[in-house]
């Protein structure tokens, strides 16, 4: 139970969810959508204030495929470790990208024990207004929120600011 027993709690509860919503569509090899930010997405860095953290310390995965998301954020690098998921629903045209939580928890572990806030990151739907460069494309939302995908690469900023960077997951 110590040390984040949730971890591995969460961890299933995120697969389970993403073979529930999206079972055909891993089965088949991953296809990319027009706007190339479809599939699975590997946490590769995790930027907190002047620190970078990597795995083993960070771990995270971010899935979206066929309208549905899934996040899972696992931080062993504070002095108060962290798991966060959440997930939700998505909708993408040419110029627009939008993604709105239905449900997260954020688990934080404490001298006292763990505690548990189940507040949203935002209400509703975040729009994104897309934009293509050359093999980039940028998506930008009116709070400074960024998501950059260029090849298999995903920056997240944050008024300009990169907050995580994620590879993508290779499909067999």
């Amino acid at each position: 139970m110590k040390h984040f027993v949730n971890r591995t709690v969460l961890y299933l509860i995120g697969v389970i969810f993403i073979f529930g919503v999206a079972l055909s569509s891993f089965a088949q090899r991953e296809k990319q959508s027009f706007n190339g930010i479809e599939g699975a997405w590997i946490l590769e860095e995790w930027h907190m204030k002047d620190q970078i953290e990597r795995p083993p310390k960070v771990e995270g995965r971010f899935f979206l495929q066929d309208g549905a998301f899934v996040l899972i954020l696992v931080n062993q690098a504070t002095a108060e470790p962290s798991t966060y998921y959440g997930y939700g629903t998505y909708t993408s045209d040419p110029s627009t990208f939008s993604m709105g939580f239905d449900k997260a928890e954020l688990f934080k572990e404490t001298a006292s024990g763990i505690t548990v806030s189940r507040k949203l990151p935002w209400e509703g739907m975040k729009s994104f207004e897309i934009s293509k460069k050359d093999h980039q494309l940028d998506m930008l939302s009116a709070d400074g929120t960024e998501m950059i995908v260029e090849g298999n690469s995903l920056i997240l900023k944050s008024k300009g600011k990169v907050t995580r960077t994620y590879q993508r997951a290779e499909s067999n």
